[in-house]
């Protein structure tokens, strides 16, 4: 049985909420306001042909041994807030007429209605939330999703169906499992998960529920190791990296292969301070850190932090070139809307894997993740471009 809080709790501070908004996989959907639309349109290529093509140079997937480990959510990163508080729907330009009939498969909830000018605002109880079926559930939340603020917009987790359903996560409750999959909603065929305050309420405790907090934020991070076999494995490495750089490449893999060794780990290969970050939470004087300032910085190509996506758009006009889809270590791949907006940004590596940071703030790690989890993790995203340094080539 779900447990049901005070009827009118806080809302979380405006603070919290942002930096949870910021980490949460819903970052995708947030694009910047003010965008001079157009601005960047070029030819785009298709996210799904990127991912189905092998457009890394030469390296297979027989070139890679690929494990994965789990990179935790420190819990003094982790925000004090209540996260067994539920949070009102809020449903602006609604009649009240209109909101009932949105509203009619969370048993109750119309009758909580509040009304006024401006709109409408709901917090339905918690037991009718938690025994809707499936489909009313994408569909409601689908709804709710577009609409800034609401839980299903600012609280939203995505998971790709590859990594398996949310009751799958590492860390959480086994108790809850079930739980999970009852509350998973489809965005667009994308599995989503919203109702944090149902999970927490299940638990019944608040040391239950931070730890539940703490198993959903902490994500993945991929260790590629590069098979160092005949010359031609070897080659076919190097001939993912610009011609700069592929002798010296191609000297560290020989050596490497002469001292007796199988395999490289790619992460040796990344530069000083994407290496040192890799696996590791920004500090408390870091949290303006994002995805399009990380990706300038894995070349140290960034002076200090890009705001936004119209910044970082300004920057790679400035001092980069696009290239084609064969992609090169180093190389910065942007995710766009339909409006040709950036959503994210990540920069290349070998054999469709890349090394990022999602979003503002301190949840979330520097991680080198498959081009495939990147493209789950944001649902809005229509095409994808990729950009080098002018002096690179």
């Amino acid at each position: 049985m779900v447990r049901v809080p005070d009827p009118a709790p806080p809302e979380p501070s405006p603070r919290e909420a942002y930096l949870v908004y910021a980490a949460l996989l819903v970052m995708g959907l947030a694009v910047v306001s003010g965008f001079a639309r157009g601005a960047m349109r070029q030819p785009v290529t298709s996210p799904r042909t990127l991912v189905a093509t092998d457009a890394s140079p030469g390296v297979r997937s027989e070139d890679l041994v690929v494990t994965s480990r789990l990179v935790a959510l420190p819990d003094e990163i982790l925000p004090s807030r209540d996260w067994a508080a539920p949070r009102r729907w809020r449903l602006p330009g609604y009649t009240r007429e209109r909101a009932a009939s949105l509203l009619a498969d969370v048993p109750g909830a119309a009758a909580r209605l509040d009304c006024d000018a401006s709109g409408c605002a709901v917090l339905p109880p918690l037991q009718s939330v938690a025994s809707m079926a499936p489909s009313a559930r994408s569909r409601l939340y689908s709804a709710l999703a577009l609409i800034e603020g609401n839980p299903q917009s600012d609280d939203t987790f995505y998971r790709s169906p590859q990594i398996g359903p949310f009751s799958a996560v590492p860390g959480i409750p086994d108790a809850i499992r079930p739980l999970m999959d009852s509350l998973t909603w489809h965005r667009d065929g994308v599995p989503a998960f919203s109702d944090l305050a149902v999970a927490c309420n299940s638990l019944g405790t608040r040391e239950a529920c931070r730890g539940f907090m703490r198993s959903m934020l902490s994500r993945p991070s991929a260790s590629v190791a590069l098979r160092l076999g005949g010359d031609e494995a070897i080659e076919r490495v190097v001939a993912g990296f610009v011609e700069a750089e592929k002798p010296s490449v191609r000297n560290r893999l020989n050596a490497a292969r002469a001292a007796g060794e199988s395999t490289l780990l790619l992460e040796s290969l990344l530069p000083d301070w994407a290496r040192t970050h890799l696996g590791t939470f920004p500090t408390a004087d870091q949290e303006w850190t994002n995805c399009f300032w990380t990706s300038l910085r894995f070349l140290d190509r960034a002076a200090g932090p890009v705001g936004n996506g119209e910044e970082m758009d300004a920057l790679l006009r400035r001092g980069f070139v696009r290239v084609p889809t064969a992609a090169r270590f180093g190389d910065v791949l942007v995710v766009r809307d339909s409006e040709g907006r950036p959503l994210h940004s990540a920069t290349w590596l070998l054999g469709g894997y890349l090394f990022e940071k999602n979003g503002f703030g301190r949840l979330q790690a520097w991680r080198i993740v498959p081009l495939t989890e990147v493209m789950m993790d944001y649902p809005g995203a229509a095409s994808v471009d990729l950009w080098r340094p002018r002096d690179r080539g």
